[in-house]
């Protein structure tokens, strides 16, 4: 995922035909977005990636953008970021703040 953090997310979602599954508000994260997209078929790594922003600043006070995997059967952007904590989406939307 590296290279596509280097030419920015947007562009490589636009090249990679990536179509967007859900959105969310982010939870533990204000004034933040968790985008869920699916990848098409024949593409590199089965599943789907969810776009979300580090909840934790960097040195220099930027916050970046991670694309993570996620199995193909989640459909909604909380349970995606839920799975990642071992949570179901419910519980992840309940989080005040993450880091």
């Amino acid at each position: 995922m590296r290279d596509r953090a280097r030419i920015g997310w947007d562009t490589y979602i636009d090249t990679a035909d990536l179509a967007l599954v859900d959105q969310a508000d982010d939870p533990g994260n204000a004034g933040c977005t968790l985008r869920l997209y699916a990848t098409p078929d024949g593409w590199g790594r089965t599943g789907r990636i969810l776009l979300a922003i580090n909840g934790s600043p960097e040195r220099d006070g930027r916050r970046r953008q991670y694309g993570l995997h996620v199995p193909t059967w989640i459909s909604s952007a909380l349970d995606a970021a839920g799975w990642t904590y071992g949570l179901g989406g419910a519980d992840y939307a309940r989080l005040v703040r993450r880091t």
